[in-house]
């Protein structure tokens, strides 16, 4: 906590009120009403008591960035954070803050922890970083509002895959390869392991992972593995393909996007083939790992110089339009 950069903030209540108890401390001292003292000693003390209780209601507070996060380029997404709040008493009014996006826990529990979503929009590709990610609370009286900002470690950073590319083409017109997939009796690869079927047989059940924990009640979670068929589909989405070599790498990213989407919706089997590695699945099996793999192809893009300056505070600002204004030493009035 005390490697975090820490941020405090009067608020528009906080304002009027630090402003209300100079009034009246100058109005007490003005005309030696003791009344008027009295009443600025009470303000002046929940300030300070205030000021204890935002402090403690932060204290040992832990955020972090859940791992393995995957985005889309250009399309809104939800962070998740965790939460945790160790101590002995419940945590109120948290606030998180991803840029402009903010998020407001109410109240957290002593000894537990929740997710919060936060809205982002990740602009390009690859790993591009976080808008500035801050955690806060103006409890009690809002006048005050505490926070730090939250270092995110390089393995939680999340990775953005590309968008589908314009225009989206079929595989069979990028020339990709549809093969056919699986033996006659299901033992063709292994796709993934899933629940078993209702009057599904029971000799592809992994008996080695049966949850008996519901066999009290009557029903097995059955796991059968999942293999390709006879004669099914696959695409073959190869990065080597000769018809994508004309491409740039975004846009070759773009197109293999587009045909793993279009795999996805009418169900086929695919398979990636990249220069990171091999990814197959069927539907929405092994997709993170496929998506994973067009984040990390390099050469990553990089945001421009100017995106990356951060604005000016105001009083740099106003100094540097106060100093543009004056004479210099080769003008002429």
């Amino acid at each position: 906590m005390s490697s975090k950069r820490r941020e405090v903030r009067l608020s528009r209540p906080g304002k009027v009120f630090v402003g209300l108890t100079l009034a009246f401390g100058f109005s007490a001292v003005n005309t030696g009403n003791n009344v008027l003292f009295l009443l600025v000693s009470i303000m002046l003390a929940i300030m300070v008591l205030s000021g204890f209780v935002a402090v403690g209601n932060l204290w040992r507070v832990r955020a972090v960035v859940l791992p393995g996060q995957i985005f889309t380029a250009g399309e809104r997404g939800e962070l998740l954070l965790r939460i945790h709040n160790p101590r002995p008493w419940p945590l109120w009014l948290l606030e998180l803050r991803l840029g402009n996006v903010r998020r407001t826990v109410t109240r957290l529990g002593a000894r537990q922890e929740t997710l919060v979503a936060l809205t982002w929009h990740p602009p390009l590709r690859g790993q591009p970083l976080l808008p500035p990610l801050r955690m806060g609370s103006a409890f009690p009286f809002a006048f005050v509002w505490r926070g730090m900002h939250l270092p995110i470690k390089s393995a939680d950073q999340p990775w953005v895959a590309p968008a589908a590319g314009e225009p989206s083409l079929l595989p069979a017109d990028l020339d990709f390869q549809e093969a056919e997939g699986g033996e006659a009796g299901g033992s063709g690869d292994l796709l993934w392991v899933r629940e078993r079927r209702p009057g599904e047989g029971l000799g592809a059940v992994v008996w080695r992972r049966v949850d008996w924990s519901l066999g009290v009640q009557g029903e097995l979670r059955l796991p059968v593995r999942e293999r390709e068929h006879a004669g099914q589909r696959r695409i073959l989405l190869d990065w080597e393909d000769v018809t994508l070599q004309r491409w740039p790498v975004e846009q070759r990213l773009q197109i293999l996007r587009a045909a793993l989407d279009i795999a996805l919706e009418r169900g086929w089997a695919w398979q990636l083939r990249m220069p990171g590695g091999i990814v197959s699945g069927r539907g929405r099996a092994g997709l993170d790992q496929a998506l994973l793999l067009l984040a990390q192809q390099p050469p990553l893009p990089v945001l421009r110089a100017t995106d990356q300056h951060a604005p000016l505070p105001w009083g740099l600002r106003t100094a540097g339009q106060w100093l543009r204004r004056l004479p210099h030493s080769g003008e002429v009035n």
